[in-house]
């Protein structure tokens, strides 16, 4: 049980920029002797302030009647701060409705109904007749819209870049790439980019000299919106700046090395 003492913090699904939910679902041994159960895992985001987020796993068991009969859930919360109960409700219904979740528990019990004992399969198949029947109608999912203009830089293992390549230094100046992940809020929902980047430094005579490629299509909204947003907020970025300090500290650049320096110093100085 959560601390009622402890704040409450946003909780977000995790989605594709097509605001597609992704889980992973595997049979796991039956808890119940009279269902056939599920391990569901879906990615969420904790809201850390305004505009960080924090991924984390929600996980799930499934469990489905071997007569047809019921099915039942239940909520893994160990790893889940105190969020706001509706956020959760909103979220777990969502997974519910998911046509990603009804797919992959049906191939699981179509591999039970060819490869187990005839009393198997014939249960294996109650099961999923119960969960196609019983399967939401409708609009079962969404996809990207203009309502959601603010910006989340998210998270993994408190890292805000992934994939960050070593600084390069050549007769044109500097540059590294890197990939950062970035989110739009949509209710419970967090529309997720990854976003791939290449700063570039260079000596323009006794200043630091900078620029941004971020590849992004500019006719995408959401696109567009990052494009006029992550320089800026990369420059305001202490922890940012200081990653890619510490690989250009890193290089060894003979034929470059009191340009490197240079580039150094001033980089240092602008932090």
């Amino acid at each position: 049980m959560h601390n009622s003492e402890t704040k409450q913090t946003m909780l977000f699904l995790a989605s594709d920029e097509l605001m597609q939910t992704h889980l992973t679902c595997k049979k796991i041994s039956d808890s119940n002797k009279d269902e056939f159960t599920f391990s569901i895992k879906a990615f969420c985001y904790i809201e850390n302030n305004e505009s960080y987020a924090k991924n984390v796993p929600l996980k799930l068991t499934l469990g489905l009647n071997k007569k047809g009969l019921g099915m039942s859930l239940a909520i893994d919360l160990a790893n889940i701060p105190n969020v706001f109960p509706m956020q959760l409700k909103k979220i777990i219904e969502h997974i519910q409705k998911s046509p990603t979740l009804l797919q992959s528990v049906c191939q699981h019990l179509d591999k039970i109904a060819v490869s187990s004992s005839i009393e198997e399969a014939v249960q294996a198949k109650l099961a999923k007749h119960f969960l196609i029947e019983n399967a939401p109608q409708g609009i079962t999912s969404y996809t990207t819209n203009r309502q959601a203009n603010q910006l989340y830089w998210l998270m993994d293992k408190n890292q805000i870049i992934s994939s960050i390549s070593p600084f390069k230094i050549d007769g044109e100046g500097g540059h590294i790439a890197f990939t950062v992940q970035i989110g739009f809020k949509h209710e419970f929902i967090m529309q997720c980019y990854e976003v791939e980047c290449m700063m570039h430094l260079f000596n323009e005579e006794d200043k630091l000299g900078y620029y941004f490629e971020l590849y992004l299509d500019q006719e995408n909204y959401h696109h567009q919106l990052l494009y006029d947003a992550l320089p800026d907020q990369f420059m305001d970025n202490k922890v940012f700046l200081n990653q890619v300090l510490e690989e250009m500290k890193k290089r060894n650049e003979e034929q470059y090395n009191d340009y490197l320096q240079d580039l150094i110093e001033k980089f240092t100085a602008s932090i």
